[in-house]
């Protein structure tokens, strides 16, 4: 009970409605910068601003702690808050016109604005309540910016008249609990919904014909069935809970495995589908080819050097500004003795921190990539009007049923935009599933269908129904997703920052639905947990094989078959926990103990980074465990980086705080670790071919010749590259600036980094591009995809084929996919590919360079080839992903964090070319710890994500101690002093240190505010 309980007394309102002064509180010390009369408010709250704007916010209950907070997010974030809620709840376009209606459309489409209101419904009276006066104070501040008192946002001062607006001002609108559970919807969607199947089972369909005509046709055909399509071990095989064994599942089956037949349906509408599902999964910040993902690990007390747990976390994502994230510290305690004393992190629109700490537990989330989105082939009926109005189901017509949506489109004669109503109709199952896609022939929105025909809206894109392929059936694709079910995350997130250990963060766990994240905590006591839990359905209601895959039309990694298996239903109990019904089998949910989890590992931390969690895939199968929960999951660069880290910090005897944030700023380049010697070791072996008398084959011939042609340079390359090896593969940008003035380290590293790049992009590319294998049969993502396979292909070189690969060929003794089918003269081998690849990477470096900061160098020297002037980081605005007009753009610019803006070098002499560099220079480089991810192109190198915050803590006896930094500021108003001061710390890998304890808030204050009662 905190020592200040006193004050609640003194903090009621008089008789006469005055308000007296309370009793003394180590806040009152601090000189008063501003007393904002509130509306609503039961007592008194201060707000402490410490460096870089970071609001603790003291209140003596809940209810006024969150209205306060409403209004000091808004004051700093109110644009993004605004787009949050317009984006779950289909409204864009009523603020933006027609530029938003796609967006609008997919929303509705794809079940989100449905979603939001089922979290809203799911509210119990005390959220509600919280929620409530979140919304007040966000009406507070629109109030305070009508009444002059506080600036319009940045964004709308700048969009007000392109958007219509006489007076910025008036752009503002009131908020409510629906708009408060709209982020709650936005994250759902951004991390749980599944969007692959689709395109996949498109892809899969065409692999039996991918290589009609080919030279040896047969071997690539069964090498993308067996290598690619059902390859899923991790290249390092980094588990989160090593100790995890599914009752030790048998190893995998001899020989080929059973093939799921997906069902007949019309491949078009498949392309259509999952060309709008990428636009999904893009604006969703999951890019399949530059990479996505998080860090998080944990080191028990037992292990630590100080005995206190050290517990860590930074998630990767697009780097918008202002940020995705938002630090605050909320606390009932001091003032009114409650429970609530929370530092952490919001996801701009919910009143619970996502991640932080409590001082009792520390936690955060990484992407799980479960499979929680089932996708379904259909046989349509029309109605008389030509609208679909029922599906075929184990040979029954059943009824659709259908809702409406309606989306308002403003009228923006500045961008083109006719005001006006469209009502979207929505068709759903018997049993509730959505459809997603439908046969028939694409038309424009004012298309006039022909008698007995109608126009529906799928998702935004307009067709009228009919068969088009002439079979005599109308295909549709509906999908089934656990969040359609309900579910309650408003007490689950709540109940994490309440939780006083990991057991009790645990059982809040349990609630978790449609949340698609592995879960790390930390406590005081120096446990440790991690778990990957949601409710997923059982799936027993689909068949399998008697190898245990997934039976023709059953497969949830493919489309399954509609006419004969119905969707699931997560049933929940009044407080949005699963119930258990596993006797039946369309209701039945994995128990939470069934999920891989652990606390305290024997081995004394956890690694959790998109890698498996838990021993599912590890022996190269997914269907052999009791349960099938998705995946797979990534190749498990970051995994195993961190984890030999962790492991010699543990050795040593030295992990605490510094150890955690330096394992955060890891740059060494996991992929040149794993990779490299296929370069190193294609060079060494012409340069013995070309010092032998004997009698050499075409291919070792060819491989001669393209080393004699550029042998000089491909030396210094040779020793470059392996100079770079044996100082451990590091990847400075080679750059000095403002925030790394040393350049991140050696400049031959960063010479070498950028030769690396260029290299093997194009060498993946030409070892692979030429077979034509469909992006999405690569799974989760095109680089983990392709770097499997590739491993694969280098370690089953030789006679016995160590890797067991389907596509080996005999004579060649490794993978047939070396040899390019597009020569049928010539059979390529891999090491003439490896240099053959560097010299197109060398062409490119030595070509010429486009714009300021892209392309080649225009030179040939190799000095110059350093790895920042082409490997950047980009902080762009929000507002522009919403506002996509070239003319604009450099007026938008001014809302993004540039160099025009934070000088590289401030003090640069007229000339240096730092002066003109577009974006920031970085070190890193693909799927390394500190995200720097620029895909494997070989010729675009910017960051394609990155961490959208770092945090560390430590627990234990005590306050806890911690840090953190976001990419850019807390404030989106871009005068404000916080607008990009964390921009600069976030560039040089600091952070921030995290003020728990009143007396550190109190030692760093830098103004204090006050809000009373509204007399």
């Amino acid at each position: 009970m905190s020592r200040w309980l006193p004050v609640v007394a003194a903090l009621a309102l008089s008789c006469n409605g005055s308000v007296p002064e309370p009793e003394p509180s180590p806040l009152l010390e601090l000189e008063n910068a501003k007393t904002w009369p509130t509306e609503g408010l039961h007592g008194r709250a201060y707000v402490v601003t410490t460096p870089h704007g970071i609001p603790h916010i003291y209140a003596t209950n809940r209810e006024d702690l969150h209205r306060v907070q409403g209004f000091i997010v808004a004051r700093d974030r109110y644009f993004m808050l605004e787009m949050v809620r317009r984006l779950s709840t289909a409204r864009l376009s009523e603020l933006l016109g027609d530029i938003a209606l796609e967006a609008d459309m997919e929303v509705a489409g794809i079940s989100q604005a449905f979603i939001t209101r089922k979290l809203h419904d799911s509210m119990t009276p005390e959220q509600a309540k919280y929620a409530d006066a979140y919304a007040a104070g966000i009406n507070d501040y629109i109030a305070q910016v009508k009444a002059g008192e506080l600036d319009v946002p940045s964004e709308l001062e700048f969009a007000g008249n392109l958007l219509g607006a006489e007076d910025p001002s008036e752009l503002l609108t009131e908020w409510n609990r629906l708009d408060v559970a709209a982020l709650l919807g936005t994250i759902i969607f951004r991390l749980g919904y599944e969007t692959f199947e689709p395109g996949r089972t498109a892809d899969y369909a065409r692999i039996e014909t991918l290589f009609d005509g080919a030279p040896f046709a047969e071997l690539r055909t069964e090498g993308v069935y067996e290598d690619v399509w059902e390859t899923v071990h991790p290249i390092y095989k980094v588990t989160s809970t090593p100790d995890w064994d599914h009752d030790n599942p048998p190893p995998p089956p001899e020989g080929r495995r059973s093939r799921s037949a997906t069902p007949k349906t019309y491949l078009p509408m498949l392309d259509d589908l999952a060309e709008r599902m990428t636009h999904v999964r893009d604006r969703n910040g999951r890019d399949r080819f530059n990479g996505w993902g998080s860090n998080a690990w944990a080191v028990a007390g037992t292990h630590s050097a100080d005995g206190r747990a050290y517990f860590a976390g930074d998630g990767h994502l697009e780097l918008d500004i202002p940020p995705l994230l938002y630090q605050v510290h909320l606390d009932t305690e001091h003032l009114g003795g409650g429970d609530t004393h929370i530092h952490g992190n919001l996801l701009v629109g919910n009143p619970f921190p996502a991640i932080g700490t409590n001082g009792d537990v520390a936690w955060t989330t990484t992407q799980h990539m479960g499979d929680i989105t089932d996708w379904y082939s259909e046989e349509l009926q029309l109605d008389a009007n030509g609208k679909p109005s029922a599906t075929k189901f184990q040979g029954e017509w059943k009824p659709m049923k259908t809702l409406t949506e309606t989306i308002k489109v403003a009228e923006v004669p500045a961008l083109d935009s006719v005001g006006r109503t469209i009502e979207m109709e929505i068709f759903t199952t018997f049993d509730d599933r959505w459809l997603a896609g439908v046969e028939g022939e694409k038309v424009s929105e004012d298309h006039t269908p022909a008698s007995g025909e109608s126009v529906v809206n799928i998702q935004g894109t307009y067709y009228v129904p009919r068969d088009m392929d002439g079979d005599g059936v109308i295909s549709g694709v509906t999908f089934d997703f656990t969040g359609l079910d309900g579910g309650n995350l408003f007490s689950v997130i709540d109940g994490w920052g309440h939780s006083k250990d990991v057991v009790e963060f645990r059982k809040h766990h349990r609630g978790a639905v449609a949340l698609s994240q592995n879960v790390s905590a930390a406590d005081s006591s120096g446990n440790i947990y991690f778990s990957g839990f949601q409710t997923v359905p059982c799936r027993d209601y689909l068949p399998r094989n008697p190898d245990g895959t997934f039976a023709d039309g059953a497969n949830p990694r493919l489309l399954i078959d509609g006419t004969q298996h119905a969707g699931f239903t997560i049933e929940l109990d009044e407080d949005g926990i699963y119930v258990e019904n596993a006797d039946i089998a369309d209701k039945c949910v994995i128990d939470q103990d069934q999920f891989p989890w652990t606390i305290n590992p024997e081995q004394g931390y956890f690694v959790t980074a998109n890698n498996d969690p838990g021993n599912m895939s590890l022996n190269g199968e997914l269907f052999d465990k009791p349960y099938y929960i998705g995946g797979p999951w990534t190749e498990g660069y970051r995994a195993d980086r961190i984890d030999r880290r962790l492991a010699e910090e543990i050795e040593a005897g030295t992990l605490d705080k510094d150890a955690m944030a330096s394992i955060q700023a890891d740059r060494e380049s996991v992929i040149g670790r794993h990779l490299s010697f296929a370069l190193l070791e294609a060079i060494e072996k012409a340069q013995g071919l070309n010092e032998t008398d004997g009698l050499l084959t075409e291919a070792d011939q060819r491989a001669v010749d393209l080393y004699n042609a550029r042998s000089e340079r491909i030396d210094e390359v040779q020793t470059r590259i392996q100079a770079w090896a044996d100082g451990g593969w590091q990847t400075p940008s080679g750059i000095p600036t403002f925030y790394d003035p040393e350049g991140g380290g050696s400049t031959d590293d960063a010479v070498a980094t950028m030769i690396w790049n260029v290299w093997v992009g194009h060498y993946v590319r030409n070892v692979l591009d030429d077979e034509g294998i469909p992006g999405r049969v690569y799974f989760p993502g095109g680089t983990t995809g392709r770097m499997r396979l590739l491993d694969d292909m280098l370690y089953s070189r030789g006679a016995d084929n160590p890797r067991g690969l389907k596509s080996w060929h005999e004579e060649h003794q490794e993978s047939i996919f070396f040899d390019n089918k597009n020569t049928p003269d010539v059979h390529e081998r891999s090491d003439e590919i490896a240099l053959f690849s560097l010299h197109r990477a060398l062409d490119f470096l030595e070509g010429p360079t486009n714009g300021k900061d892209d392309g080649g160098f225009n030179t040939t020297d190799m000095n110059e080839w350093v790895w920042g002037k082409r490997h950047q980081v980009k902080f762009e605005s929000l507002l522009a992903s919403f506002i996509d007009e070239p003319a604009l753009a450099g007026l938008l610019a001014q809302f993004s964090i540039t160099p025009k803006r934070l000088p590289i070098a401030p003090d640069a002499a007229p000339g240096d070319y730092r002066k003109d560099l577009s974006w920031f220079p970085r070190g890193g480089d693909n799927q390394g710890v500190d995200a720097a991810n620029n895909g494997l192109s070989g010729t675009g190198f910017r960051y394609g994500s990155g961490p959208v915050n770092r945090m560390v803590w430590a627990l234990g006896d005590g306050p806890p101690e911690g840090q953190e930094v976001i990419p850019g500021g807390q404030s989106g108003m871009i005068d404000s002093p916080y607008f990009d001061d964390q921009a600069e710390l976030w560039l040089a890998n600091e952070a921030v240190p995290a003020y728990f304890t009143l007396e550190d808030v109190m030692a760093h204050a830098e103004k204090r505010e006050t809000f009373i009662p509204k007399e």
